[in-house]
Parts: C-alpha cells; structure tokens; sequence
C-alpha cells in the first residue's frame, strides 16, 4: 500500500514541476509536425509534450507489467504440475 501512495506522490510532484516550468514560459513559437505546422504559446507545448510522455510511458510500463504477470500464471502452473509429479513419484504405491 505504501509503494502506491510514494508512487502516487512521486507522479503528483512530476506533474506540479511539469506545469510550474510550463506555466513561466508564454513566448510564441512555431511547432512543425510532418504534415503541418503551428504556433502554440510554449507552455502549452510542454505540457503536451509532458502529457503525451507521461501516457506513453504508463502504456509501456503497463505492457511490460502485464507480460511479466501472464508469465508468471503459467509458471505457477509449471510449478504445481510438476509437485503434482513429484508427488504421485514419490508417494508409495498401492498395491
């Protein structure tokens, strides 16, 4: 429970931090993507950019977690077969 709540609050700081640095920066600039471009004021810039880094680091922490925990299910699986194994070579037979 408690690695939730630093968790929780170590992302609440990164985003204070994030819109504070944001928040000081109103300077005009032109932004060219691929296809386009624009003018956004630099703030809002950062806190796109900062949001976009943010989700896409939660979605690849989250692939990755969910890998480890699918495999982790079928190696608790592996495990229990084979005590089961162990279990039924090992047990006297009856005869």
């Amino acid at each position: 429970m408690i690695k939730y709540i630093l968790g929780f609050v170590i992302a609440l700081a990164v985003i204070l931090v994030g819109i504070t640095i944001g928040a000081n920066n109103d300077q005009l600039i032109t932004f060219n993507y691929v296809i386009a471009q624009s003018e956004l004021r630099l703030s809002t810039l950062v806190a796109i950019l900062f949001g976009f880094g943010l989700i896409l680091g939660w979605l690849i922490t989250g692939i990755f977690y969910l890998k480890v925990k699918l495999q982790n299910i079928a190696l608790n699986r592996r495990v229990k077969r084979q005590s089961q194994q162990i279990t039924e070579l090992t047990s006297p037979k009856a005869e």
